[in-house]
């Protein structure tokens, strides 16, 4: 990527965290989120996505691809809850 747009792509990271750095949560979530177990769930929930994402192209009604969306946010929601 040419230096100006990873300049621009970049902005949206830089600013929160320059907005967080101080807070002990958003430290605690960076040392978490560098885990192998995290990145381990974080691809997990790539396949829980994949899979629904097949299943809305099987069965492309309104419906359908609301119930499979809610789902995969559920699904994806609790295997990165950091209680879990």
């Amino acid at each position: 990527m040419p230096p100006l747009i990873s300049r621009i792509a970049g902005w949206p990271r830089r600013v929160i965290h320059w907005l967080c750095s101080g807070r002990a949560d958003y430290a605690a979530f960076q040392r978490r989120k560098s885990t192998r177990a995290h990145r381990a769930r974080r691809t997990l929930c790539l396949f829980v996505w994949s899979g629904a994402a097949i299943l809305m192209l099987l069965c492309p009604s309104p419906g359908c691809i609301a119930t499979f969306i809610l789902i995969a946010t559920f699904v994806s929601f609790s295997l990165l809850d950091e209680h879990a």
